[in-house]
């Protein structure tokens, strides 16, 4: 059955610790994880060195001492092959004399020493011939060693020689050193060409056996031990001051949030680093002054349309207190201005529902295949009046006849906002008639609709404000020409949402060209 731990947190200042139902800390701060990161690689590195170096010394040890044995038994093989020339395989024996004097050789004994060791005769049961004589049998003091004893017998050298048939039958040795032993074959050529004689080689030769060898490689494993403990501790140490070091502009940052989350957008991080955490700290950056940006354009929002709603319901309010306190005469043309108002407080209402809509992403777009031509052609149509009214020439040129997918009703309101952007703020006369001219044309899959009015023009650093809400150019776009501010911020939420894109440019008849580029169908 799983153990369910009941935890509970408390918050201490700027740290918050989890206990479990035992009371105790279960605090895993940043730093502790990567510490512990960081212990954990060096000890899986230090591990792996340690067992590799230990792995690659005792095979490149091992080949050594074979190598080395091979290059002894090279060195008997020319009295190996003489023996067989001479004798044949009759002196393959511990009995023969021929093979301790090859023993001798092998081992790099002296004549003396190897003459000692044929003449030596072998140790056997004791030999009674009739009744003792006097002193036989008693202890004896000599060289033997006192009372007799025969001095200790040295250790056999633990390279010992074997030998083997050219059937696999050991001729010297024990049986079990075939699977031990290092061999050699002996041919009885000594370019090894010839027939096969048999297979001389050494006992334990494929292991480490001397004990001058083996102390040596122990020594070595204790060396490559005590080396793998220093690193682990130094690594240690330098982990702790690293872990210090990459965690510091961690909390940095998170400072940097908490004054974000408090309100303080000023820049809250100063960072000269190119790593990611350099790159955080320029996106906290970049997150805090557009976190002010915001804030300060939804205050002026709110102030914009505190004012506007404000105008029309100041100038209603006055004539209405006029008409009952008597100074101002209920005929038809208060009436009338009465209404013109209530219009345009209506408008502005129904352009700041529309635009929280599209905000909100609650704004239907019911789309379907439409030619622009018609589109842009019923603007100019509806307008037919006003546009001979105020003494406008216009022109539709290009390839208009380009088949759309669209809501053609919000296309629609995107032209006629733009129609009604050009009627109020471009200068025209009988004597100097606006112009007008709306050019499409086909680019890389999208249609590219420019629409340029005459003079007066905006300047050039002010163009990508006209997008914004309730904005005007002082000296041309002014409340007394009934525009509220919101026309152009709909028709750049319009072509947003028609995945399209519409930027305002200086037009080549002095006034404004608004460029919208939308795809094709």
């Amino acid at each position: 059955m799983e153990q369910q731990l009941a935890t509970k947190k408390v918050s201490t200042g700027t740290k918050t610790i989890l206990f479990d139902k035992n009371g105790v800390a279960m605090r895993l701060t940043l730093r502790r994880k990567l510490l512990a990161i960081l212990l954990l690689v060096n000890a899986v590195l230090i591990s792996a060195v340690y067992y590799a170096n230990q792995l690659a010394f005792e095979k490149s040890f091992r080949e050594y001492l074979q190598n080395s044995s091979r290059a002894k038994l090279s060195a008997i093989m020319p009295t190996v092959r003489n023996n067989f020339d001479l004798y044949g395989d009759s002196w393959v024996s511990r009995h023969n004399p021929l093979w301790p004097r090859l023993v001798g050789e092998f081992e790099g004994r002296s004549e003396a020493e190897i003459e000692q060791m044929v003449k030596k005769p072998r140790r056997g049961p004791p030999q009674h011939h009739g009744k003792e004589r006097r002193g036989e049998g008693k202890p004896t003091r000599g060289p033997e060693g006192r009372e007799g004893r025969p001095p200790k017998p040295k250790p056999p050298s633990q390279a010992r020689l074997v030998f083997k048939s050219t059937r696999d039958e050991m001729l010297v040795g024990r049986p079990k050193s075939k699977k031990t032993a290092l061999w050699m074959a002996v041919h009885q050529n000594a370019d090894n060409s010839g027939p096969l004689l048999g297979y001389i080689g050494i006992a334990n030769g494929m292991e480490i056996s001397n004990s001058l060898d083996a102390l040596f490689a122990s020594r070595q494993q204790h060396w490559f031990l005590g080396i793998a403990i220093v690193a682990m501790l130094v690594s240690s140490l330098l982990a702790i001051p690293f872990s210090r070091f990459l965690v510091a502009p961690v909390l940095s940052l998170r400072s940097a949030a908490k004054k974000i989350a408090s309100g303080d957008y000023r820049r809250p991080f100063k960072s000269h680093s190119k790593d990611e955490l350099g790159l955080l700290a320029r996106d906290l950056n970049t997150l805090a002054s557009t976190l002010a940006e915001n804030q300060r354009s939804r205050q002026q929002w709110i102030a914009d349309i505190s004012h506007e709603l404000r105008t029309p319901i100041a100038v209603f309010k006055a004539e209405l207190e006029g008409m009952i306190d008597g100074f101002i005469e209920t005929d038809e043309e208060q009436l009338n201005s009465l209404y013109d108002e209530i219009n345009r407080l209506t408008k502005l209402v129904d352009d700041l529902h529309q635009l929280s809509m599209s905000d909100r992403g609650s704004l239907s777009y019911k789309m379907a295949d439409s030619v622009l031509s018609d589109i842009i052609q019923h603007t100019f149509d509806s307008h037919a009046a006003m546009l001979k009214t105020k003494h406008f020439k216009w022109s539709i040129t290009g390839d208009v006849n380009v088949g759309l997918s669209c809501d053609e009703t919000r296309l629609a309101q995107l032209f006629n906002n733009l129609m009604q952007n050009t009627l109020r703020y471009t200068d025209s006369e009988q004597e100097q008639p606006g112009v007008i001219n709306v050019h499409v044309r086909r680019s890389n899959g999208n249609v590219c609709i420019q629409w340029q009015d005459s003079s007066p023009g905006v300047e050039e650093d002010l163009l990508p404000k006209l997008f914004d809400r309730l904005y005007r150019v002082d000296q041309a776009r002014d409340r007394a020409s009934g525009g509220s501010g919101l026309g152009l911020a709909i028709c750049e939420s319009i072509v947003k949402a028609h995945n399209g894109e519409i930027i305002a440019l200086a037009s080549e008849f002095g006034g404004v060209k608004f460029e919208i580029t939308l795809p094709i169908k």
